[in-house]
């Protein structure tokens, strides 16, 4: 009994290698799940980078804007002195038509 219990050990300890447990569907989704890491970087990169030009656009586009905006207060105030100068003018001329006419 006792050599049968020893021959059974011992067949077992020699035989391991061949009731080893087979890895290779670990080893495939290890893989699989390295490379989803690997696109999610690369679209996370991807985005980044969207991003940061057109965060570039934007504040092109604010300064543009706020050359328009000072260029078009220049504008108004010019307009209100021409405004103001043509009115002058108007009344100047009116009161000539009216000497004109009165005599």
């Amino acid at each position: 009994m006792r050599i049968l219990t020893l021959s059974a050990l011992l067949i077992l300890t020699f035989s391991e290698p061949v009731f080893a447990r087979n890895i290779s569907v670990e080893q495939s989704e290890a893989a699989s799940a390295r490379d989803a890491v690997g696109d999610a970087m690369s679209k996370l990169s991807d985005i980044e980078q969207k991003i940061q030009r057109q965060q570039a656009v934007l504040t092109q586009a604010q300064e543009t804007l706020k050359q328009y905006q000072a260029e078009k207060a220049q504008i108004e105030k010019d307009l209100d002195a021409k405004k103001a100068i043509f009115e002058q003018k108007s009344k100047a001329l009116d009161e000539a038509w009216k000497q004109r006419n009165d005599y």
